[in-house]
């Protein structure tokens, strides 16, 4: 079984969640983590890691989603990487949180099949409306 932790700025993560169970349905599979700009990052960090930890004990491996490479979500998620384990893919956007609810059912797909899967997805789904209109 596959949890996807969601870590952004602030409240970006609990909205996607939210958005995406309004069309999808509910998960118990996706867990939103925000960071605020006067939180402590070592704290966050420690969060994070017992969350991990406590997922791994019940057998679940772990894919971490961040908002974007570079910065504090990602920099704190990236330590935190295991192959076959814990997986990071940066740039979460709403088209790969759906894909993900439909995914994380099939158990025969490994963290990395997934993870590959969600960033092709996500990038599919990133167009100008030039590009959709064919002008």
């Amino acid at each position: 079984m596959i949890t996807t932790i969601i870590v952004t700025h602030h409240s970006l993560a609990e909205h996607l969640i939210e958005t995406a169970e309004v069309i999808v349905g509910q998960s118990k599979n996706l867990i939103g983590i925000g960071i605020s700009v006067n939180e402590d990052v070592e704290a966050v960090r420690r969060r994070l890691v017992e969350m991990i930890k406590d997922l791994q004990k019940e057998g679940r491996r772990v894919l971490i989603l961040t908002d974007m490479f570079g910065g504090t979500p990602s920099n704190i998620s990236l330590a935190l990487y295991e192959p076959e384990k814990v997986e990071i893919v940066s740039g979460v956007n709403l088209p790969i949180v759906l894909k993900l609810a439909v995914e994380l059912k099939d158990e025969s797909k490994s963290l990395k099949e997934i993870a590959t899967e969600i960033t092709e997805y996500g990038r599919k789904n990133i167009f100008t409306a030039a590009e959709f209109l064919d002008l």
